[in-house]
């Protein structure tokens, strides 16, 4: 989930053109700041499935669990009312999955490589026995 986490704040902060260390600063009232950890947020609470207690251990710029859940709702009266929120976080969403699939591909062929050498690896020692 570590790895989520990270790949989801440095995919906002390419989207709303901030620096990734901007979501742990105590202290940033810039929109687009404010606007990437509102997203962080819903992504971590609605994607994720993480508790509102437990969100300040990954942004600790945010230590009150209230703070956290306003910032939930808001993102939840957004994406309903504005179709440039819902778009904006859609896209967010499906360029975090396109990534993780991307990972998950490559492991893949790696592991298939893997098996393809164990298998001949198998078979070469098959041989050698047969002639023993």
């Amino acid at each position: 989930m570590d790895r989520t986490i990270e790949m989801a704040k440095c995919t906002l902060a390419d989207i709303f053109n901030i620096r990734k260390e901007e979501f742990d600063k105590h202290i940033s009232r810039k929109k687009p700041v404010i606007e990437a950890r509102r997203f962080l947020i819903y992504f971590l609470v609605d994607e994720l499935g993480m508790k509102f207690s437990k969100v300040p251990q990954v942004m600790t710029s945010l230590t009150n669990h209230a703070s956290i859940m306003h910032h939930f709702y808001k993102m939840m009266d957004l994406m309903e009312l504005e179709s440039d929120t819902r778009i904006k976080y859609v896209d967010f969403k499906n360029q975090i999955l396109e990534k993780g699939l991307d990972k998950l591909e490559k492991e893949l062929v790696k592991q298939i490589k893997m098996r393809k050498v164990i298998s001949w690896n198998i078979k070469e020692l098959e041989r050698m026995i047969d002639e023993a």
